[in-house]
């Protein structure tokens, strides 16, 4: 029987052999590897650090930073996509939290290897003076699953701003932001029992309220929830803005 009468044979490519995940350029002290030896506890109060794009030609990008406990996820805009842009995102959200908060809520941190977040250094030294703000381990590369809280949640993001759909990061604001992490982070959860991540907030009330403070994130009622672009660009209406071109 010859090779074109066996439909596996034709209907599949062949399988790679398997490779180990290639590790980071960061060494082995920041690996995902070292990430794993951590105590559960502390890793299971890791936040999740990412970027997201819009537009291909767009030059701002949405930092993401998704908190495994309540599962709220923060969305900053950026103006680069850079180091020094992640790094002042970072300043501007420690700034407003204050040190302390800021070390409960983002004092360990799991990125990936994308060239935004390569300046260790820079994302790990505070604000102010005296010790650094946050611990960053990285994924191994291409193995994006190793922070999966956040991949998962980026689908429900876009939802509210669909890729390829020709909305542009570019015309975005702070205020859209906020109505976009209001809306996502509002929204329930089943793996919460139900509850949103904001519903979560009773938790750790003083640090839930300066982090919604600070961003402008407001719990959505239910019957109000829109888990669609129409979200932002009600709200771009009522400032009398036009939709993101």
């Amino acid at each position: 029987m010859a090779n074109a009468e066996l439909r596996r044979q034709v209907g599949y490519k062949p399988r790679k052999a398997h490779t180990d995940p290639k590790p980071t350029s960061h060494g082995p002290g920041r690996s995902h590897a070292a990430f794993l030896e951590l105590s559960e506890e502390r890793r299971a109060g890791a936040a999740e650090m990412d970027c997201v794009i819009g537009r291909a030609r767009d030059s701002r990008y949405l930092l993401t930073l998704f908190l495994r406990p309540c599962k709220v996820q923060v969305a900053l805009l950026l103006p680069e996509k850079a180091p020094s842009a992640v790094a002042a995102a970072l300043d501007m959200l420690e700034r407003a939290l204050g040190k302390k908060a800021f070390q409960r809520l983002f004092g360990l941190v799991l990125a990936d290897n994308g060239v935004e977040f390569a300046d260790v250094k820079a994302l790990e030294r505070s604000a102010f003076e005296g010790a650094s703000r946050t611990q960053v381990y990285y994924c191994d590369v291409r193995q994006s699953q190793q922070k999966g809280g956040c991949e998962r949640n980026h689908v429900e993001l876009r939802k509210l701003l669909p890729k390829g759909r020709g909305i542009s990061f570019d015309d975005l604001d702070a205020r859209d932001a906020a109505v976009l992490m209001s809306h996502l982070n509002s929204e329930p959860r089943a793996s919460l029992m139900g509850l949103s991540p904001l519903a979560m907030r009773a938790a750790a009330p003083a640090d839930a309220a300066a982090l919604m403070g600070a961003l402008g994130i407001e719990e959505v009622p239910y019957n109000s929830l829109d888990m669609t672009v129409r979200a932002i660009n009600g709200a771009r209406a009522k400032r009398r803005l036009p939709p993101p071109a």
